[in-house]
């Protein structure tokens, strides 16, 4: 009697193997490209860090901005008569700007690890072990960027693309495109077959 042919034994994933995610229906994953896989974990470079920045920066001011012009408004219903444009000090729009600032850094790094202008240029900052970072350590890295912005130029000298504030504070900026959100518990990845972004040289 002929046995109905079976399936090949599982293959035990070796050190070779490529990882595979999981179906679309389990995950939604954002597709590395091609040219970028050879950067994925390794350290961002000072043009991606300003770039990422630079938005982060216009970000805020159209925050302040907006913020002036609502209170203009205000200004505007409570006394339309003798209403006029008042003109700010200097102080205090730094002042709101470095408040913004930190506040911003501070949710971003705990909540996802990446800014708005980090997620266009696909960076992430990450802790000592390449995790997330913790609140009171984030606190204290949002305000050492905010309040000594030129650390970030010693990247373009330091071997390992690190800022003064990455160098105190143990931290890095590294490249991670790939996104993943988990739709249910059982699309978590065991026995570390999912891949994640090699954060190992931080």
């Amino acid at each position: 009697m002929t046995q109905p042919p079976t399936d090949p034994p599982a293959e035990t994933p070796g050190p070779k193997t490529r990882v595979r995610w999981p179906k679309p229906d389990d995950r939604d994953v954002d597709v590395l490209p091609k040219e970028a896989r050879d950067f994925q974990g390794q350290r961002a470079g000072i043009v991606s860090r300003c770039l990422a920045n630079t938005i982060d920066f216009v970000l805020v001011q159209v925050v302040v901005v907006s913020l002036f012009v609502g209170w203009l408004a205000m200004l505007f219903l409570v006394n339309p008569t003798s209403f006029s444009v008042p003109s700010p000090p200097f102080a205090l729009w730094l002042a709101a700007t470095g408040a913004l600032l930190v506040g911003y850094f501070l949710v971003a790094w705990v909540t996802t690890g990446r800014t708005y202008g980090d997620h266009i240029l696909g960076l992430r900052v990450v802790g000592v072990r390449g995790t997330r970072m913790r609140p009171l350590w984030a606190l204290l890295r949002a305000l050492f960027c905010v309040f000594f912005p030129i650390g970030l130029f010693w990247a373009v000298v330091s071997r390992e693309n690190r800022s003064v504030q990455d160098a105190v504070m143990r931290t890095s900026v590294i490249y991670d495109w790939v996104t993943i959100h988990a739709t249910h518990p059982s699309s978590h990845p065991s026995n570390g077959e999912a891949g994640t972004p090699d954060t190992s040289a931080s």
